[in-house]
């Protein structure tokens, strides 16, 4: 065990001494991983807040049922009941005529409509039931479970609108990850095609290492760690480039009413994946890119 230690301690320091011995190469080599995952990470950014965007779409899509004017306090809390008791339902509450202006208030502020209602004190809101399908694609068959109900005067879930959301929600998560996995195979083509020039430099040395009996795999070390080397290094200043201009957007959608609507995907858990998948495919490229490279040179 302490010579395999050693014998790894061994090909880390020839793999730091092959890279200053190659600086120039090792520089243009973590300057096109950096200048690869630096789009890579723009590309995820968008993506993680499209998939955010689209299931937090998908979790207002609710079913607004309006209760029939004189039913009865007894009679609501059976029909909520009922309505709780159904499998396809996730979540279903009782919100009365006051309670819904009060959130009406809240969600669109002091407008002339509000302010008019405020004043003469009517209220032609109904009391409704709202409730959140498991899966909003049973949103349609579930609305028209609850229509049925007694007591129930009408039932809304947008029609349509719901219908054409859930649609684009599925649209975008196949591009998402159509366009994703385009962009992955070029940045490993890019990156890899870099590191073999830098290995290439590099032949008469790997000659020279089987020449006097080196085995395969104790050549191809060095340079495996050479290419985690290049894919970290390479991968740290987009991280933190992107996260800059993430904060820098977050600023300023977050910064007054306007934008406001805008509910982007939070810094902490974005840059928790961001920073992730950008350095463990920088690790992997780089990895890969060094391996397969070697492997031409040890043919016999």
């Amino acid at each position: 065990m302490v010579m395999k230690i050693e014998t790894l301690i061994r090909h880390i320091k020839e793999a730091y001494r092959g890279i200053q011995r190659n600086v120039a190469m090792s520089f243009a080599s973590i300057s096109a991983v950096a200048v690869t995952l630096f789009v890579f990470g723009i590309f995820l950014i968008v993506a993680f807040n499209m998939r955010f965007i689209s299931n937090e779409l998908e979790k207002q899509v609710a079913i607004t049922a309006s209760i029939e004017e004189g039913t009865s306090e007894a009679q609501v809390q059976q029909l909520l009941q009922n309505i709780q008791a159904d499998p396809m339902q996730k979540f279903a509450e009782y919100v009365p005529k006051e309670e819904g202006l009060k959130q009406m208030k809240e969600q669109w502020g002091d407008t002339d409509f509000i302010q008019d209602l405020s004043e003469d004190g009517s209220n032609p809101l109904p009391d409704v039931i709202r409730v959140q399908p498991k899966k909003s694609d049973d949103i349609e068959k579930l609305a028209q479970k609850i229509e049925k109900l007694p007591n129930i005067e009408s039932v809304d879930y947008g029609e349509g609108v719901t219908e054409r959301l859930l649609n684009f929600s599925g649209w975008v998560r196949n591009l998402v990850f159509l366009f994703g996995l385009i962009l992955a195979v070029v940045a490993s083509f890019l990156i890899s095609n870099t590191i073999k020039l830098t290995i290439h430099n590099r032949q008469r040395e790997i000659e020279v290492m089987r020449l006097v009996g080196a085995s395969n795999w104790f050549i191809r070390w060095p340079f495996f760690f050479e290419g985690a080397f290049i894919g970290i290094v390479g991968s740290i200043f987009p991280i933190l480039f992107c996260l800059l201009m993430y904060q820098a957007a977050l600023s300023v959608l977050n910064d007054g009413a306007t934008f406001g609507v805008f509910k982007l995907m939070p810094m902490l858990s974005l840059s928790l994946y961001v920073a992730g998948s950008t350095l463990l495919l920088g690790i992997i490229i780089g990895v890969l890119g060094s391996i397969i490279s070697v492997r031409r040179f040890l043919k016999i």
